[in-house]
Parts: structure tokens; C-alpha cells; sequence
């Protein structure tokens, strides 16, 4: 059975057909259909989650529920400290596609999704590896080490060498727009990394006061995905 076109009555979109047994592959690439063994993503699949949060897991991964449906989500730790059980949440979502998994990235602005897809078209750079570094340092931090070739606080994200620091910082430099800046707002940054955990961990149910006594033996130029771990070690 030959397929018809379709969209023909759409001029901005493309005809698909089926000449034969199959479909028309000369333009393969501008379909978003996930290709055996290759990393595919359809950002316009799912772009936007809305629902209730039903469980969170402190190693990123929340669960929300909309309309009866759960869907598993994966965050970085700077949207994760804004979440808390049983609350409404609306997510910007990148959706991922590999030949044998789907998954979902949520963040809480557009801003940061944006973030992720640059990170996650750096040669080298997964998925998961892009929502890593997302995670080691707030948005702004990330923007001005790349563009202050800050190979060093690049290559604090777990799983991020020398190498692939000063490959993102090639890839990326000059391209990203720079929001804000200064020795100022570094400071700034710093000083908010405390009060980031604080807020995470205690949305995820411990007691201030046993959160307060966690922190107070970590470091004060610790990054907040490693302030995280070591306050969730310190309250095991």
C-alpha cells in the first residue's frame, strides 16, 4: 500500500511519502526518527512537564505526576534544591532519545535547558555529563568559567578532565551569552552555595537543625554538588 503525502497542504512543512515499500529517505535527516545505535534528540517531543511531584531522589531524579501519568525526570542539583514533595512543579524539558531509551531533563527555566543542549553539543559530552556540570555550579558560575577559560573550575564536575574542560572552553567561548559578572557576583555565588544546600536538603525532609550541624564541617569553597554529597554522607 503506497502512503500519500502529507502536510501537502502545508507548504512550510515536509512531504512524506512512500514511493514503493518504504519511506522516502533522501531527506532522512530532517525527520526526527531515532536512528539504531545513535543518539537522537527530539526537543520539540515533550518540551514542558507540569504536574505534581510525587517522589524525589537526592541523586536528581524526580517523579511527576500529570494526569494520572508518572513520569521519571532527571535534574541537576541547582533545580532540584527548588523542588520539594507534594508541591506543583512546571519544567522546561529536553527530551533524549537513544535506540533503546527515553529520558526526560527537567529545568526550571528556559534559560538552563538552552544551557544543557550547548553542553550536550560539545564533542564528548553526553547527556548526563552535560546535566553534571549544570549541577557542579549555578548557571551564571558555568557561563563565566567557560568564558574566563577556567579550565579549573570546569574540571571540579566529576567526570570532567583537563581535556574535556579545555575542549568545552574551546567549543563554547565567545558563543554563550554572559549574564551579570564580576569578582562581585563570584563572591555572591560562593556565599549562596550554603544556603542552596540548606534549602535542598530540607525540602527533601531533614531537620534544619541537623542539616545546620552537617554543613558546618564542609569547606567554604566547596561547590554545591559537592556540598550536597558530603551533607547527605554527614546525615546517612
Amino acid at each position: 500500500m503506497l502512503l500519500q503525502p502529507v502536510f501537502s497542504s502545508c507548504p512550510h512543512l515536509p512531504v512524506l511519502h512512500a514511493p514503493g515499500n518504504g519511506w522516502n529517505t533522501e531527506d532522512a535527516n530532517s525527520y526526527p526518527l531515532p536512528i539504531p545505535g545513535k543518539p537522537h534528540s527530539l526537543g520539540n517531543m515533550i518540551g514542558w512537564l507540569s504536574g505534581n511531584i510525587r517522589a524525589i531522589d537526592p541523586a536528581g531524579q524526580v517523579l511527576v505526576e500529570t494526569h494520572g501519568v508518572g513520569y521519571d525526570v532527571s535534574v541537576s542539583l541547582q533545580t532540584l534544591c527548588t523542588l520539594r514533595e507534594g508541591e506543583q512543579v512546571s519544567l522546561f524539558i529536553h527530551t533524549h532519545v537513544r535506540e533503546d531509551q527515553l529520558q526526560l531533563f527537567g529545568f526550571a527555566d528556559a534559560n538552563e535547558r538552552q544551557m544543557f543542549r550547548r553542553l550536550h553539543q560539545v564533542s564528548g559530552i553526553g547527556a548526563k555529563m552535560a546535566l553534571n556540570l549544570m549541577s557542579g555550579m549555578p548557571l551564571d558560575a558555568l557561563l563565566r568559567a567557560i568564558e574566563q577559560a577556567d579550565e579549573a573550575a570546569i574540571a571540579r564536575t566529576p567526570g570532567i578532565g583537563k581535556k574535556t574542560a579545555q575542549r568545552l572552553i574551546l567549543e563554547l567561548q565567545g558563543k554563550l551569552p554572559v549574564r551579570g559578572g564580576g569578582e562581585a557576583q563570584a563572591a555572591s555565588t560562593g556565599g549562596h552555595v550554603r544556603q542552596d544546600v540548606h534549602s535542598a536538603l530540607v525540602n527533601l525532609g531533614y531537620r534544619p537543625a541537623a542539616v545546620d550541624k552537617a554543613l558546618k564541617g564542609i569547606a567554604a569553597e566547596v561547590d554545591f554538588e559537592q556540598a550536597f554529597k558530603l551533607a547527605l554522607k554527614a546525615l546517612a
